[in-house]
């Protein structure tokens, strides 16, 4: 690896063999990284020992191979936590938008409210608009129903000890049915609702899981006028593979949305 004007020769040296650690899966004995970096292993033991003491690299007690180590996977999440994680939920989103055409919504659970965390819309004029740090009433609301797929009745009516409040005339506002529609949503995979929250509104939401348990959701926001099977479908499918894409984002990093 060519070493840059101004670089620092023994620190990129370490470096070098970390990145050249991290791009083989059964990693490089001493001997094996001294050729690949034309060094002689006299020079290369020093910096390989203690990047292996600090647990930048691992090493494989029978083949000798050094590979890439837990501490550069801890580091390694520390780049996406935080801001740069809501920025890439925040492409996936946009992606989303590009496929369908309709706003798209990123939100958490806060008490039985959806918390609505990140809006992306398309250059729309009657696009759909929801105010980021708004909430609104779960039970009412597609991307509130993708994050209760996983409630039961018990736990619903713990939840909303006061009942399900209108919020339109299509409101569930019994807890059985709403119980059921949750169970079904849980197989399909998505939720969905029709004018429950807002007038002439559909919506369609995946829920996001980290460990199993769902974290966050997605969803699409159309007017009733535009609303066709086509492009619901459109939908589902743009929610299923920024959910995937989400998932794995977030699977090992220490956020809460």
């Amino acid at each position: 690896m060519a070493q840059q004007a101004g670089a620092h020769r023994t620190l990129a040296r370490a470096l070098d063999i970390l990145e050249l650690c991290g791009t083989r899966a059964q990693g490089y004995t001493l001997s094996q990284l001294s050729r690949r970096l034309k060094a002689p292993k006299s020079s290369l033991f020093p910096l390989v020992h203690t990047l292996h003491k600090r647990g930048y690299l691992t090493c494989d007690q029978i083949t000798q191979c050094y590979r890439i180590g837990s501490m550069a996977f801890h580091l390694g999440n520390h780049y996406l936590d935080g801001e740069t994680v809501m920025g890439e939920i925040q492409r996936i989103m946009q992606q989303v938008v590009d496929a369908c055409g309709e706003t798209c919504y990123f939100g958490s659970l806060k008490g039985g409210d959806v918390f609505y965390i990140k809006e992306v819309r398309p250059p729309n004029p009657f696009a759909m608009t929801a105010a980021v740090g708004r909430t609104l009433p779960a039970y009412a609301t597609g991307i509130g129903k993708a994050l209760l797929m996983d409630y039961t009745l018990p736990m619903l009516r713990a939840l909303y000890c006061d009942g399900l409040i209108a919020l339109t005339e299509n409101t569930v506002t019994d807890f059985y049915t709403l119980a059921n529609q949750l169970a079904a949503m849980r197989a399909e995979g998505f939720a969905h609702e029709e004018e429950e929250s807002t007038r002439l509104v559909r919506c369609v939401a995946a829920p996001i899981r980290k460990g199993g348990q769902i974290v966050a959701a997605m969803s699409v926001a159309m007017p009733v006028p535009r609303f066709t099977p086509a492009l619901a479908e459109s939908v589902r499918h743009a929610l299923d593979e920024a959910r995937s894409r989400a998932e794995r984002l977030i699977q090992h990093v220490d956020i809460v949305f």
